[in-house]
This record gives structure tokens, C-alpha cells and sequence, in this order.
């Protein structure tokens, strides 16, 4: 669902062998080189946030279903 020139940026991490992490969609995060300006790159930074997301959230289809279970997330982890 997102532009194109982001889904570039954006891959699934790949195994060579089966491991319980396979099932959960989790993005490849990319080496950087510079610890100051490239951990804060796009490619890398989004797929740190996202990998951290819960699995329920993560494997979500469409956008008013990540809406609703996002604002969930934010009421549990602030306690409203």
C-alpha cells in the first residue's frame, strides 16, 4: 500500500534454513557504515521501529485496521 519508492527501501528478512523468527514478517534491517547519520537513515531506522511493532499489528491488511489497533497500543502502553 505504499508508494513505490518506499517499498524499495523495504524488504523481508530472508533465512537459509527454517527458524521460528520466519513466521513473524520481520523486515531486514541493512548494515550502516556511519553510527551518527546512517542508523538514522530511512532503510534503516523504519525497519527497526517496525520489527519492534507486535506481530498482530504488523501482520494487519488494511490501514483502518492498523488505525484502530494502533491506538490500542498507545492506550495500554500509557495506561488511559
Amino acid at each position: 500500500m505504499a508508494p513505490l519508492y518506499i517499498t524499495e527501501l523495504l524488504s523481508y528478512r530472508t533465512c537459509s534454513r527454517t527458524l521460528r523468527s520466519t513466521d513473524q514478517k520481520l523486515l531486514a534491517v541493512p548494515n550502516s557504515r556511519l553510527t551518527t547519520y546512517g542508523d538514522r537513515a530511512f532503510a534503516v531506522a523504519a525497519p527497526k521501529l517496525l520489527n519492534e511493532l507486535p506481530l498482530d499489528l504488523r501482520s494487519l491488511d488494511t490501514i483502518n485496521l492498523f488505525k484502530k489497533k494502533k491506538t490500542d497500543l498507545f492506550k495500554k502502553a500509557y495506561n488511559v
